[in-house]
């Protein structure tokens, strides 16, 4: 047993009723943080150790047990943060730092069942806490609770209206409903307050095409990066100064990247890279987050520079998040640049150091199926389903490649299936229009059930991806006249969006139409997993 643990343990028969379930706090393994770090972790290993000994009020040995833990945290020993962090909290129930921090420890772990309790701890305790509301209100939309969602983004509306991440919260809430006239309304109030919010053109963009208003869609698409949206957190931002050390650095480059100040944001993860060991977690990550600011800042050929030292500095095998996130952005990047092969190595790379990165499965399936390994593509759809049960995308992925692998009925029986279980997310009902109108297997193929599909379920929509499900349909019913004019009405409009790659795809439908030929492709192996074309960028987180 370790000191500190042998110290709680001394001090719980002659204390407080609270004190009687403490958990034993440990000096953790810190051979792999910085000596400054090092030093800064002991200082209040050994403030805790002499508090046990002068035994305090729970108050105060409850803010030295938590002091703890943000250090700990800081320095992202999370397993040894969490109990100091449990302590804290039964010796100052009324405190509402403590299940803060423990619900933002638990969010990074992915045990996102017990973030939600915490939050929702801290939340009781200051019903008001901005940062809380959106935290928490993120976390029931990922999972697809929109109900839970949204009054928790209302409320952080309310309080600060001027919080772009809170309109965010409620436009892609009101764009999840398919209420499109909400989401723009929010999305534009957003947008208006920081123009430099890229991520949500995307969505925007999405709720334009909603509403059939593609022209407005079109500089949207051109202006998306993917970037998350800085939620304003004092109290995470007192943790993330703690430490001088390359890991603060980091955290401030983080901020500044939240921030989209990518300058400043570089100048932060180089100093961290300065001080941070070679070849340790820490400086792998560094270089990646440098290379993302400097892509974001247009600058890909040193953001490679910056991938490619990451993956020098890689260990040989087993899981390690930077080397994985490096390997995909250099895949993204050359699957950009045409060079499909160093695509397919780079993602295959990324899946194997990060074996639960969803981006990177659903990436390299659609590399492996452009190279017409569909079946393998299909097993990393499957993956990235496993990963998030509630991916669209992995689903759509894992049909796309059952059509090409001659499996046409299975794909159509499984869209059947995913439409009824999820009504409200209509990929699932496009996808399977597409299908019946253009399936390679004749006892497939139902064109008039695909029409019903369309006019049941996206009659007031004039999409792209619907106008061209709805050419297809018409060419399979025989009528190559209107599948002709709608085709080029489609292509057109996403032409102008800078849509390229879209554009010549359908080119080879139209000239199927033009021939008076129906189509029997309703995908082409080439086609992502999401309808929607959009520019890619890497990913920083």
């Amino acid at each position: 047993m370790g000191h500190l643990a042998g110290l709680t343990l001394a001090v719980l028969a002659c204390s407080s009723p609270a004190r009687r379930h403490l958990r034993p706090i440990t000096l953790p393994d810190l051979a792999r943080v910085d000596p400054a770090v090092q030093s800064q972790v002991r200082e209040r290993y050994q403030t805790l150790t002499r508090a046990l000994g002068d035994s305090p009020s729970d108050t105060e040995l409850a803010a030295d047990y938590g002091q703890y833990g943000m250090v700990l945290q800081a320095a992202e020993y999370f397993d040894a943060a969490e109990p100091a962090y449990l302590n804290a909290q039964a010796l100052s129930p009324d405190e509402m730092r403590w299940p803060y921090y423990l619900a933002n420890l638990y969010k990074s772990k992915g045990e996102t069942d017990k973030a939600e309790v915490s939050f929702k701890r801290a939340l009781a305790l200051q019903p008001n806490d901005l940062a809380t509301l959106i935290w928490l209100g993120r976390l029931h939309f990922d999972q697809g609770r929109l109900d839970a969602a949204e009054p928790l983004f209302a409320k952080a509306h309310a309080l600060a209206p001027r919080t772009v991440s809170a309109l965010a919260g409620l436009g892609r809430v009101a764009l999840a409903r398919r209420d499109y006239t909400g989401a723009v309304k929010y999305l534009e109030d957003a947008l208006s307050l920081d123009p430099e919010a890229d991520s949500l053109h995307a969505p925007l963009a999405a709720a334009y095409r909603g509403l059939g208003q593609i022209d407005k869609a079109q500089p949207h698409l051109r202006q998306w990066k993917n970037r998350d949206l800085l939620v304003p957190d004092p109290l995470q931002e007192e943790m993330d100064l703690l430490l001088e050390s390359g890991l603060s650095y980091e955290l401030r480059g983080v901020r500044a990247l939240e921030a989209r100040d990518w300058k400043s944001a570089a100048e932060f993860f180089r100093k961290g890279s300065a001080l941070a060991r070679n070849n340790t977690p820490l400086s792998r990550s560094l270089h990646h987050k440098l290379g993302t600011a400097l892509f974001l800042m247009g600058d890909t050929a040193a953001a490679q520079t910056q991938f490619e030292i990451v993956i020098r500095e890689a260990p040989p095998n087993g899981i390690d998040e930077a080397t994985a996130k490096a390997h995909y952005s250099l895949g993204v990047i050359d699957a950009q640049e045409g060079q499909t092969a160093s695509a397919v190595g780079h993602l295959a790379e990324a899946v194997a150091y990060q074996p639960n990165y969803l981006e990177a499965h659903l990436a390299y399936g659609d590399a492996l199926r452009r190279i017409g390994k569909n079946r393998s593509a299909l097993s990393e759809y499957e993956e990235a389903a496993k990963i998030n049960p509630s991916s669209v995308p992995a689903r759509l992925g894992y049909t796309m490649s059952l059509v090409l692998l001659n499996r046409s009925r299975e794909a159509r029986d499984k869209l059947v299936e995913f439409a009824a279980l999820y009504p409200d997310q209509a990929e699932y009902q496009l996808a399977l229009a597409r299908l019946l109108a253009a399936s390679p297997d004749d006892s497939v193929r139902d064109p008039k059930r695909a029409l019903d599909i369309l006019q049941r379920h996206f009659k007031d929509q004039r999409s792209p991806e619907v106008g061209e499900t709805f050419a297809m349909v018409l060419a399979a019913l025989g009528d190559f006249a209107r599948a002709v004019g709608v085709q080029r009405g489609v292509m057109s409009a996403i032409q102008r969006a800078g849509m390229n790659a879209s554009v010549e795809r359908m080119a080879v439908n139209l000239h199927l139409y033009e021939q008076k030929q129906p189509c029997r492709r309703p995908w082409s192996p080439d086609q992502p997993v999401v309808l929607a074309e959009l520019p890619t960028k890497t990913s920083g987180s």
